[in-house]
């Protein structure tokens, strides 16, 4: 029997190698002799620079930066031939930081400026960024001040580099000469959030509360990010321009970068549809499922490319959440490896062995129905 084990990262808890890892060895724990071919997959935020490396066989290089708050980290890039793979929460990353730290008025991506800035000194000119798990709100701010503009505020000073979102409100004119080598650059941004810059679903308001904004604070985040638009001389309503506290805005509108899916894009450069060959049973799972996971995320692109195959597919996430008729209906199975009444902490520090258990329980069904 050959299987695939295609998931997400539970994040908080596991990247997808990880998570991919322990439900396949509870697995061949019960069935050794099956085929468990391991797949772990990103929609662009953690883990996709892992997967795409693993299958264009990149190496990994460790760069400097600054994190969100701008200490000085290392972070890690990946490079395919003549691509860089960037991941950019490996500067400005929400995993970064622990959560009595979030900090989205200040918070800054700078550090990803010069991440890029680092790759492209070694000689590259095509990126492929992906821009998941962020910290910031910044509409990409400090990531281009990193990049080469200058921005001033209204007595024509020039702010200090690695400006927040809240600060935003204090630039009055931007030099966006600096950025021209960049649009000279092929760049492709892997994203699969279609949230506007600003509004009712831009990034402050969907954003924000789960990088640490209060209500007062998501008003004052979404007023800078619109004021950003405007003296940027753009609306702010392509679809990702809200992605990464608005770093997608930044990325298309100055910096002239392609929006792509993340996960349609890590599935083809994997070849996920030839791996489907043979295959009995399609497993992928997340962190948290709800109704917003059959919305075009990952899992449910991975649904979709096995039931075309005629694969049944089967979610395990740590959580289901909500009415979960519209998952039922995209699934064969949906199921949540929590163990049972716990704090998240205790539910966080247990993932793995209770992937490993959800693998072996599956696995015995299957020696049974085979």
């Amino acid at each position: 029997m050959k299987i695939v084990v295609a998931p997400d990262s539970f994040k908080g808890a596991m990247r997808a190698g990880e998570v991919a890892a322990a439900f396949a060895s509870g697995w061949r724990q019960v069935r050794p002799g099956d085929e468990v071919l391991e797949l772990p997959l990103s929609d662009g935020g953690e883990g996709m620079a892992a997967a795409l490396g693993a299958a264009l066989g990149g190496r990994t290089v460790t760069l400097t930066a600054h994190d969100a708050l701008r200490r000085e980290i290392p972070v890690r890039a990946v490079l395919a031939g003549e691509t860089a793979i960037v991941e950019t929460a490996e500067a400005n990353g929400i995993e970064r930081l622990r959560r009595e730290e979030l900090d989205p008025l200040s918070a800054t991506t700078f550090g990803v400026g010069e991440m890029l800035n680092a790759l492209y000194a070694k000689g590259f000119r095509r990126y492929l960024i992906g821009i998941g798990g962020s910290a910031t709100v910044d509409g990409g701010a400090g990531m281009i001040q990193a990049l080469g503009a200058k921005l001033t505020d209204a007595a024509g000073r020039e702010l200090p580099p690695g400006i927040g979102g809240g600060e935003l409100h204090h630039v009055s004119a931007a030099d966006f000469s600096g950025l021209s080598r960049w649009r000279a650059c092929a760049l492709q941004v892997a994203c699969d959030v279609t949230n506007s810059l600003s509004g009712p679903t831009g990034a402050a308001a969907v954003f924000g509360p789960q990088k640490g904004a209060t209500p007062d604070m998501v008003r004052t985040l979404d007023a800078n990010l619109r004021h950003w638009a405007e003296l940027c001389g753009d609306a702010g309503n392509a679809p990702g321009d809200g992605a990464a506290g608005g770093m997608g805005f930044a990325l298309r509108h100055l910096l002239g970068a392609e929006m792509a899916s993340g996960a349609e894009l890590v599935m083809e450069a994997i070849g996920f549809d030839a791996a489907l060959d043979g295959v009995a049973l399609v497993v992928t799972g997340e962190g948290c499922s709800d109704d917003q996971t059959v919305c075009g995320k990952l899992c449910a692109r991975v649904a979709r490319a096995a039931r075309a195959r005629g694969v049944p597919v089967m979610l395990f996430s740590g959580a289901l959440r909500g009415d979960t008729r519209e998952l039922e209906s995209q699934f064969d199975g949906c199921y949540s490896i929590a163990a049972g009444p716990g704090t998240l902490a205790e539910a966080i520090a247990a993932t793995g062995e209770n992937l490993r258990r959800a693998g072996a329980n599956v696995a015995r069904i299957a020696g049974k129905l085979c």
